[in-house]
């Protein structure tokens, strides 16, 4: 099997296509597959006049490391190697070739001595969320009072028995007592307090006496 080399098959088409009247445009981009770092080579043959692309192929690759020190095309090898494997193909589609040949192995082989292929760099591991800090009860209560949160006490159905409740509020001093009851008779609670309430419910009350006697303690201190 005869192989027609790239610089073989360039010169015969520039005989049959002016520079000035069509170009090779040629880039590269850089990829990964099967975790394999990998470079792209693109050609286009386009025509000047009309910016009308007539073919374009592509060649793919291995992106190694760069060797130390090197300069010009050692330094670039695989990204010209790529592009000059996709100068071979589109000038192979275009009938630039040995109708026998593999256009994939129609450029000069790489002689750098170098083939293990670059790894990827890894992605990093996108940080986890804190957890958040910590809420006192007394905090929670108080944001409560001040209408800051709201339990939504008409999903859960869930009866609480109030008495551990209603004993702790009667063992108060009756003024205690009394600011008590104001505040949750502004918090539309039925008094005397029910003997259950649903949970939600019971929470909301429990965080509102929670934060008043808080407060009256304070206050006497």
């Amino acid at each position: 099997m005869d192989i027609v080399r790239v610089a073989d098959k360039l010169k015969a088409f520039r005989e049959d296509f002016p520079a000035k009247e069509y170009g090779l445009i040629q880039s590269f981009t850089e990829g990964e597959v099967g975790g394999v770092a990998r470079v792209v080579g693109w050609c286009n043959v386009v025509d000047l006049a009309t910016g009308k692309v007539i073919a374009q192929a592509q060649g793919t690759r291995a992106l190694r490391p760069p060797i130390p020190g090197a300069q010009g095309a050692k330094d670039t090898r695989d990204p010209d190697r790529a592009m000059t494997q996709a100068l071979g193909r589109v000038l192979g589609l275009m009938g630039y070739a040995d109708a026998h040949g593999i256009e994939g192995d129609t450029d000069e082989p790489d002689t750098s001595g170098v083939t293990t292929a670059a790894k990827p760099k890894p992605k990093p591991k996108p940080a986890k969320a804190p957890p958040p800090p910590p809420v006192s009860p007394v905090a929670e209560a108080r944001r409560h009072l001040a209408g800051e949160a709201v339990a939504d006490d008409t999903l859960d159905l869930d009866l609480v028995d109030t008495l551990e409740l209603r004993d702790m509020l009667n063992a108060r001093p009756p003024g205690d007592r009394g600011k008590v009851r104001a505040v949750l008779a502004t918090h539309g609670f039925d008094l005397p307090l029910p003997e259950q309430m649903n949970e939600g419910r019971y929470q909301k009350l429990t965080n509102l006496v929670n934060a008043e006697l808080a407060a009256i303690d304070e206050a006497t201190t």
